[in-house]
């Protein structure tokens, strides 16, 4: 059996990961590449029983193409029979109600979600959970087993917000800390400042029993490294001081590396910065707050501490000696040196992680 293991796949702007443990496999969002869809590229992680392909949970943290892109196939698949989700993971969110220009792959998850609510008896294949802030692991599997040292704290959306019009797709984000044996790791969808200073830290982070609730070595680049992390606009997250409004919500989360998952790396000037993501905008504050707190240095525009899936698929694989980032790893061949830094379980420390 292959150990556990954790990728980030090379597919543009959008978020691909899949986490695979001993016993469960798990997916947090899909997205497709012009080559290459999203069944295509998980299919062959996948395990075949019978004449079917079996995923045990797949996480959707919000119904934009980027991150459902290739559902419609894949619920083709489900009605086929071929293909088989344990479970799916979602917010309660139903962006029908806000808007009639829908991808066909929101559209086909919209069609899933409710089957599987109005089944009585759910199995295996058969089940939805909607997610929601304060719930852990222990409010998410139903009919898949809970692996070992798994662990899960939802920080967004919240029930308050279910069904107002007034919170776009991106406000109601899943926001999820994963950890996976020992390594903890952010998701925070396109969450924007709003959620992060009207929900999150007022209501959750801001409370004693909390306050860890967003602690992670990994964090991933809300909305793949736009300004929206830090403020309304490109201008004002620009001209802040002496800082941004969400600048603080790096000082919950204390990360060691920083992921971007898009179609290149953060521009490191403004004149190189571009409509879509990621922006210098909410570079300036990511390096600032990795030069402060970390060690990079001013001149070193790219630090080993900040990973791109422009450059390639991202791996860590856990070993003996804990969790190794793996360099240059291909689907194609499983390559890769397994050079890079390590994490070990063990007590989390403030300001300094797990790693070693």
């Amino acid at each position: 059996m292959s150990s556990p293991s954790i990728t980030f796949f090379k597919v543009g702007k959008g978020n691909f990961t899949l986490i695979a443990m001993e016993t469960v496999n798990i997916v947090v969002d899909i997205n497709g590449t012009d080559e290459k869809s999203s069944l295509e590229i998980l299919e062959p992680f996948l395990r075949e029983e019978g004449d079917k392909l079996c995923l045990d949970v797949l996480c959707i943290t919000h119904g934009d193409s980027d991150h459902c892109g290739g559902f419609a196939e894949f619920k083709e698949k489900i009605d086929e029979g071929e293909l088989v989700i344990g479970e799916i993971w979602h917010p309660n969110y139903d962006r029908t109600l806000v808007t009639e220009d829908l991808p066909d792959d929101y559209l086909a998850l919209h069609d899933e979600i409710p089957r599987r609510r109005e089944i009585d008896a759910s199995g295996y294949g058969d089940v939805e959970v909607p997610l929601t802030a304060w719930d852990t692991e222990d409010n998410a599997f139903s009919v898949v087993e809970e692996p070992d040292e798994f662990a899960m704290k939802v920080l967004s959306p919240y029930i308050k917000d279910e069904g107002d019009t007034d919170w776009n797709v991106n406000d109601v984000s899943l926001i999820l800390n994963l950890e996976v044996l020992g390594l903890n790791i952010l998701f925070p969808g396109d969450s924007g400042v709003r959620t992060w200073q009207e929900r999150v830290i007022p209501y959750t982070l801001s409370k004693e029993e909390m306050e860890d609730w967003a602690d992670a070595e990994i964090l991933i680049a809300s909305h793949h490294g736009s300004y929206s992390f830090f403020g309304k606009t490109g201008e004002e997250v620009l001209n802040a001081d002496p800082h941004p409004d969400n600048y603080e919500a790096l000082d919950f989360v204390e990360p060691e590396h920083l992921l971007v998952l898009g179609a290149k790396r953060f521009p490191t000037s403004r004149d190189q910065s571009g409509d879509e993501p990621p922006h210098y905008s909410a570079y300036k504050w990511y390096h600032k707050w990795f030069r402060e707190n970390r060690s990079v240095s001013e001149n070193d525009k790219h630090p080993d501490a900040f990973k791109y899936t422009a450059d390639g698929h991202i791996r860590l694989e856990h070993g003996d000696d804990g969790w190794n980032w793996v360099d240059d790893w291909s689907p194609n061949d499983g390559g890769g040196n397994g050079k890079g830094f390590v994490y070990r379980g063990g007590e989390t420390r403030r300001g300094g992680g797990r790693y070693a």
